[in-house]
């Protein structure tokens, strides 16, 4: 039968990462010796975890649901039967447990072994080459665009909010995980099937449709970029800042380029109504704004096309034309991110 120890060492391999001290030692905090077991015995029903373990079948079901609770596995019901798994992404784990608060009493070094985690080792990981196979994409501010030639993303975005069964919001896990800024950490929101995991687990509270557009003007008052799904109906709305966030931070502070996708546009200066006040480029988290000779330029390859540029300009000196050609958005996700395709156990 494994140990503790032996039961980490296929965990972490079946995450990825075999050879990681580091998320080693993070499992060794989240688990006890019979959870990790369990843990490392999946995929299967409580009866196949128990009867390969050896363990009592009630003590193995009680168990992989409190596991389940706390973030630790994923699980499905078909037909009465609980089937759980592992998780075999690392970043989703890490979402599914900074999520919840209840984390938090593990204390600061806790969180530092996260945040050494991802910026030592998980962040190479955010490198994809072609932008259809990126997990994020910018959303622009909600009501810079307007062009009648396409289907707008903010508007798309205002549409799934608007026709979600459910939505929650929760706490910012990146926020939670770097602590680089004071902006608020309750800003991600969960939409239909991700809304129903966030709530059953108790990590999220349920909002109205009002009350998330409510949450996506005021997180861009704060200069925070949407960053969603990179699918045409996304189940994820994130505001992010790119001290913390792990695609834009992976960007700015890791200096990767292929990351997250843009939106479908991309900010133009005028240079004739431009006063060089530098607004837009304190405002631009990737660095695509600088100033030279009084005015602002944008460096198109890096823009974003978020908008945070254009919807605080005093001048009026920066609109948000189509790109051309227009990028395509898949229709389901890439594989990356918050995948959740299951219902909770009952």
């Amino acid at each position: 039968m494994d140990t503790k120890e032996q039961a980490i060492r296929r965990i972490v391999a079946n995450l990825g990462y075999p050879d990681s001290a580091t998320l080693s030692s993070i499992w060794r905090v989240m688990v006890t010796g019979r959870e990790a077991i369990w843990i490392a015995s999946l995929p299967g029903t409580p009866e196949e975890v128990a009867e390969r373990t050896g363990d009592d079948v009630e003590a193995v079901s009680r168990g992989l649901r409190d596991l389940y609770d706390r973030g630790l596995v994923l699980a499905e019901t078909q037909d009465s039967i609980v089937y759980y798994t592992a998780i075999t992404n690392a970043g989703v784990l890490m979402d599914l447990v900074l999520f919840d608060r209840r984390y938090l009493p593990y204390g600061p070094g806790f969180l530092d072994s996260w945040r050494t985690f991802y910026n030592q080792e998980l962040v190479h990981e955010h490198d994809y080459p072609e932008p259809a196979s990126r997990p994020f994409r910018v959303v622009p501010v909600l009501e810079q665009v307007q062009d009648e030639r396409t289907a707008l993303p903010h508007d798309e975005i205002v549409a799934a909010i608007q026709g979600a069964r459910r939505i929650s919001v929760e706490h910012c896990p990146c926020r939670t995980r770097e602590r680089l800024c004071d902006n608020p950490t309750e800003t991600c929101l969960g939409l239909d099937e991700v809304a129903d995991y966030i709530i059953a687990r108790g990590i999220g509270r349920e909002i109205s449709a009002a009350q998330a557009l409510d949450i996506l003007r005021e997180c861009e008052e704060l200069g925070l970029t949407h960053l969603t799904e990179n699918a045409e109906h996304p189940r994820v709305i994130c505001n992010c800042c790119s001290c913390c966030c792990v695609f834009l931070r992976a960007m700015t502070a890791h200096g990767k380029e292929r990351v997250v996708a843009s939106s479908r546009y991309i900010a133009i200066v005028d240079a004739a109504r431009c006063k060089g006040c530098g607004t837009c480029e304190r405002r631009c988290h990737v660095a695509a704004i600088t100033l030279a000779e009084g005015r602002a330029q944008v460096r198109e390859t890096r823009c974003l096309g978020c908008g945070l540029c254009a919807s605080t300009c005093p001048n009026s000196a920066i609109t948000l034309p189509l790109r051309q050609p227009l990028t395509a958005v898949p229709d389901v996700p890439s594989g990356c991110g918050l995948l959740l395709r299951t219902q909770p156990p009952h």
